[in-house]
């Protein structure tokens, strides 16, 4: 019997795979009929396992050639030849390119030094390396006291190490402070800091980055402007609700000659920041209110317009908008607000954005955004030729449609153009009559590019999407994509309707929520604990 088709020439073929109940006498017959095939399952079980050991026996002859093969063409290995300033080039390159260097041995240029005893001394002969620095005190609880000391001791040792090694380079350092502190008197700075290792380097400093408790910052914010002469960027983002001007002295630092780049998300009045407004290119302000009493701060739509008034020279502007516009008008001035080299301006927040600013010209704007980000890597990825601009408005952010309308007419470059609610208003903007009025080529005339995403059951009909897309596509410059995310049912398929749009080379993408009446649980209630 050739037991290979054993099951195609048994007696009970028709039976396998069956629900088939045999009788005592077939039980019988089918043990008698497994006898042979099961010796020679068992002789073939026997191969497997000899062939297993004279496999395995290969393979460890295979692994001892490979690796003696491995240690001598490491021998010969191109790196090890490498010149030390080639060497040095490929160092550099292995930093980080998004953040400073974390001081962690599986990172660069730690990392670097745990190869050989080589390229160790060629990375802690290597200042470029050790120019950047991340330094990150962890959240410990505050009655943990032999931790909330040991940490930044055993940090400090590291540092210590890492600021000898960078040698006279300036300095790229963030330091990110998550502890607590509560029972230290907030009036006086924590002992062992690292923070006093960067004061003993004030003047290497380039970029400096500073998250924390505005007490723990103390050091370096109150040195004078003068001990800062390299710093180019500074962003202190403070984690209470204490003013930093409540400190003696703290915005000391903001008052460096260098400081181009500023960035603040603090509990203060802006307008009383000492900052060198003038010489400023980027500019990102947080700025929340002050809740002492006789004190505002904060930042509205008027504040905003002044401090842009004093920043002729920006290339980037960030303002967060953190109260209603109702303080006083700060100035009289009304003459047109010229920022000739403008290119992004970013204004977000939790408040409506009232009204626009209609004396400010910024001919090479070419980033806008209102309200809060929904789309912002998409946004920002889309290449863009320098004569058009992208836009990104929260519609949530505008009492009505009008200054809507009124901002897309003041930039009549806007080729990418996206809509969107947070959800804090209860109007619906983007509706269709608001359609209607881009309808016609003096409002975006050169619009190429659409994304709307209405507020939940509120937004335009299928049939004004269809006339909008079929009035853009019979202008001068027809659409190239457009995009609408519905929070709603399908009314009408409008799909067949475009198709010859698409053929042209429109791309369309009209999202629809699955919605359901109800969903069953089945699991639902059984981690709820049981009472007596």
């Amino acid at each position: 019997m050739r037991f290979s088709d054993f099951s195609s020439i048994s007696p009970f073929a028709d039976k396998l795979g069956t629900n088939y109940i045999p009788s005592l006498e077939e039980i019988s017959d089918i043990r008698g009929l497994l006898m042979d095939p099961t010796e020679e399952l068992g002789r073939i079980q026997a191969q497997i396992d000899e062939m297993e050991v004279i496999v395995g026996q290969l393979k460890a002859k295979h692994s001892l050639l490979k690796t003696a093969i491995d240690a001598h063409q490491a021998l010969i290995s191109p790196i090890r030849r490498a010149p030390e300033d080639v060497l040095q080039e490929i160092f550099l390159a292995c930093l980080p390119t998004a953040h400073n260097a974390i001081m962690h041995p599986s990172e660069a240029p730690i990392l670097l030094g745990r190869i050989c005893s080589h390229w160790r001394a060629v990375a802690h002969n290597t200042p470029m390396l050790w120019r950047s620095m991340h330094i990150s005190l962890p959240f410990v609880y505050d009655d943990h006291h032999s931790a909330r000391l040991e940490v930044p001791v055993t940090l400090g040792k590291v540092l210590k190490q890492w600021l000898e090694r960078s040698a006279t380079c300036s300095l790229d350092v963030s330091l990110s402070d998550a502890s607590l502190y509560e029972s230290h008197p907030h009036n006086q700075p924590v002992p062992h800091h690292p923070i006093y290792q960067l004061v003993g380097v004030c003047r290497r400093l380039r970029h400096l980055t500073l998250v924390g408790r505005p007490f723990v910052l103390l050091p370096l914010l109150t040195i004078g402007s003068e001990s800062l002469p390299l710093l180019k960027s500074l962003r202190v983002r403070t984690t209470d609700s204490g003013a930093i001007t409540d400190y003696q002295d703290m915005t000391n630092a903001l008052q460096s000659a260098s400081l181009t780049d500023i960035s603040l998300s603090v509990t203060a009045d802006p307008l009383l920041l000492p900052l060198q407004w003038s010489q400023l290119t980027s500019l990102n302000l947080s700025c929340f209110r002050l809740w002492t009493p006789g004190q505002e701060g904060g930042l509205d739509g008027i504040r905003a317009l002044e401090i842009l008034r004093r920043c002729p020279n920006l290339l980037r502007c960030k303002l967060r908008m953190t109260r209603d516009e109702d303080a006083p008008v700060l100035t009289s001035d009304t003459s047109p607000l010229i920022l000739a080299d403008l290119h992004t301006l970013i204004f977000r927040g939790g408040y409506r954005f009232h009204t626009w600013i209609p004396h400010l010209h910024v001919p090479k704007l070419r980033c806008l955004q209102v309200g809060e980000a929904r789309y912002t890597r998409r946004f920002t990825g889309i290449p863009i030729q320098d004569a058009f601009m992208r836009a990104e408005l929260d519609t949530a952010f505008f009492a009505s449609s009008s200054p809507v309308l009124e901002l897309l007419h003041s930039f009549p470059t806007i080729s990418h153009l996206q809509l969107h609610s947070s959800g804090f208003s209860d109007l619906s903007l983007v509706d269709d009559a608001f359609l209607v009025h881009l309808h016609d080529d003096d409002l975006c005339p050169i619009l190429t590019h659409v994304t709307f995403t209405p507020e939940v059951g509120t937004g335009p009909s299928d049939t004004a999407v269809l006339a909008f897309i079929r009035a853009r596509m019979g202008g001068p410059t027809p659409l190239h994509h457009v995009e609408v995310n519905f929070l709603r049912e399908m009314e009408i398929d409008i799909m067949p309707e475009l198709r010859p749009f698409i053929s042209d080379g429109l791309q369309v993408t009209l999202n629809y929520p699955e919605l359901s009446r109800w969903k069953l649980d089945a699991r639902a209630g059984l981690d709820e604990p049981h009472w007596e």
